[in-house]
């Protein structure tokens, strides 16, 4: 297969940064349509490695993507508008450039893996990017970096290739997206999923008062006077006895109106006692006296 080389610079002699610190120059490279594109190798370099700046750091994010990228929320280094992360799949390559030596250089692709083809996009296009970071309504002057790409280029049937640009196209649209995982407290941790056995033992349960709910479990005659509970309290109750908890604690409620809730009084409910709207039955059944259910 052809293998295209190319080599092309963003240079400007001056920009301003707004008034967050944030500018953006962009660059745009048309590749042949109709064609699948794989990236063997991709690397850049600064022209200009002593860039005059008025500000005191600043950091410049370089991106070679097959559509035009879009800054999001997240920060970096304490500023804002932070391009997107490297897992999305539009970004083929991206290094940083900083007067700051903690992230001065860092590439993706590192320079192993790029050693060999790595991502195939079908857009005929290829963007560089280069989102500047630093003080607000400073001026960057001498902005000069190179990129080298050589792209190892095949014909695509046209299915593939409309279907791989509404891919590529569609991606680009979520590129903002900046929360996808989920805070775990640490001392939840250990057995939220394994090893079980860092808990041991049972999981506790509450204690009901005999004093206060008696009367909820002592069936007797209906003929028998006694004190009884109301319908309303018997469905608070339920309600009650079916509330999740969080791993480690007892399920039920362990403070109500009536003292502790155990979840297994609703093993022990009276038929007609339900917490809740209770659905209708439909359509109404009816059986015969075998027990079988009739059709009607």
């Amino acid at each position: 297969m052809p293998i295209h080389e190319i080599r092309e610079s963003i240079e400007l002699p001056s920009i301003t940064l707004d008034s967050n610190g944030f500018g953006i120059i962009q660059k745009v490279i048309n590749l042949k349509e109709n064609m699948s594109h794989k990236m063997i190798q991709c690397d850049a370099f600064q022209d200009n490695p002593l860039p005059k700046f008025s500000g005191d750091t600043y950091l410049m994010e370089l991106l070679v993507t097959p559509t035009p990228v879009i800054y999001t929320d997240m920060t970096i280094a304490g500023f804002p508008s932070r391009s997107p992360s490297i897992s999305n799949e539009n970004i083929l390559f991206k290094e940083y450039f900083s007067n700051l030596s903690v992230v001065d250089r860092l590439s993706f692709p590192n320079r192993f893996i790029s050693a060999r083809p790595t991502f195939t996009w079908y857009m005929p296009k290829l963007y560089l990017t280069l989102f500047i970071h630093g003080e607000p309504d400073a001026v960057f002057d001498d902005i000069a970096i190179g990129v080298y790409c050589a792209i190892e280029a095949k014909k695509a049937s046209l299915v593939t290739y409309g279907m791989g640009v509404i891919r590529e196209d569609h991606i680009a649209q979520v590129a903002a997206v900046m929360s996808n995982g989920r805070s775990i407290e640490p001392a939840r941790n250990v057995g939220q999923a394994f090893p079980m056995w860092k808990y041991g033992g049972v999981r506790p349960e509450l204690m009901i008062s005999g004093q206060s709910l008696a009367n909820f479990f002592n069936r007797t005659d209906s003929q028998e006077p006694q004190n009884t509970n109301t319908t309303a309290r018997l469905r608070r109750m339920a309600q009650d006895a079916r509330q999740m908890q969080p791993n480690l604690d007892a399920f039920g409620t362990a403070v109500t109106a009536d003292g502790a809730i155990p979840s297994w009084v609703r093993l022990e409910l009276f038929k007609g006692v339900e917490s809740g709207a209770v659905r209708d039955q439909w359509p109404p059944t009816k059986y015969a006296d075998n027990g079988n259910t009739l059709t009607f």
